[in-house]
């Protein structure tokens, strides 16, 4: 089986990629299209010839959708090949039920569509994606929630950014994550708040650091962050399936989750789930130090033994994959 992965690394899809091509013997083709091309920019017909390229040399042309500009391309360069390989789609688009939220089901509508009579298979992270294409792609649509090694993410001996309760964040600091409302809540409740990672937020984010707050940028290894905190929060406005929150529930720790891709319902004994606005979050935080956080944490390591093993997702994604060869 030859297969091909057709993605840009970032964010939840690199770490996606990085299990897969541990796991599968594939071939990472990266998108290299500019939407630039009048001065001298890689173009939309090297691209073309690329993708042409790379489909005629393998069995599974398997394409991970995040936003790249390219995909739109690849089914009507699938008409011209005569040798077709078998189309799957993956779909990693933060959604959510907000308004930040429009472009992105737009987008993701739009892709299903002029993928519906492409592809043999379309896979989505989580169950919110799901009702926004199922009614267009029909039976060819499945749901494979992201996984996480749990031989890496468990709990570990960690030094403490504080020594009393602290509230952790790691991932992308950008608007749609929500952390300034996080920072907020915090502050008004008076909880330690440590928050890892880089994005556009970062500077505006690092502005407010004090006495009761660290902003630490990147961080490498994140099995000791996720161990050094004694909650995580994620309060984002959108997601796919959070990768960050799986981590930190694998480290055994409580999570306060506003999006986990339409699963929520699953956290129930691992933490609290929570809106958005500042005094959700901040009620959030007040009620979960009146709880047995020793528990949650193994409620929480639990839940994605059962649920959320890598093993579990990569053995769902090569039984699709050995059903597209043989249909």
């Amino acid at each position: 089986m030859k297969l091909t992965y057709y993605a840009r690394p970032q964010g939840g899809i690199t770490t996606h990629l990085d299990y897969l091509l541990t796991y599968f013997k594939a071939k990472l083709v990266t998108p290299k299209i500019s939407l630039n091309i009048y001065n001298g920019a890689y173009g939309i017909d090297k691209e073309t010839r690329l993708i042409q390229r790379e489909m005629k040399n393998c069995d599974i042309f398997h394409i991970h959708h995040g936003v790249t500009s390219s995909e739109f391309l690849i089914p009507f360069i699938y008409k011209k090949i005569k040798k077709k390989p078998v189309i799957i789609n993956t779909f990693h688009v933060q959604v959510g039920d907000n308004i930040y939220s429009i472009f992105s089901k737009n987008y993701m509508k739009f892709i299903a569509g002029i993928y519906k009579k492409t592809s043999n298979k379309f896979i989505v992270v989580g169950k919110r994606q799901e009702e926004i294409i199922k009614d267009i792609v029909g039976d060819n649509l499945i749901v494979i929630p992201n996984g996480v090694d749990m031989d890496k993410f468990r709990r570990k001996k960690s030094k403490h950014y504080f020594k009393d309760f602290t509230i952790g964040y790691l991932g992308r600091l950008s608007i749609e994550k929500n952390i300034l409302s996080l920072v907020k809540a915090c502050k008004k409740t008076g909880v330690n708040l440590v928050v890892a990672g880089t994005g556009i937020q970062y500077k505006k984010i690092k502005k407010l650091e004090n006495g009761k707050l660290k902003v630490l940028g990147f961080v490498k290894d994140s099995v000791e962050f996720y161990n050094s905190i004694d909650v995580f929060a994620s309060p984002s406005y959108l997601e796919g399936h959070p990768y960050t929150v799986l981590e930190a529930m694998a480290c055994r720790k409580p999570v306060i989750v506003s999006n986990f891709g339409g699963e929520e319902k699953v956290l129930k004994n691992c933490g609290i789930v929570c809106g958005t606005k500042v005094k959700e979050i901040e009620e959030a935080t007040r009620e979960i130090k009146t709880i047995d956080l020793k528990k949650l944490g193994s409620n929480a390591r639990k839940l994605v033994e059962k649920k959320y093993d890598i093993k579990m997702q990569i053995e769902r994604l090569n039984k699709v994959y050995k059903s597209a060869l043989d249909s």
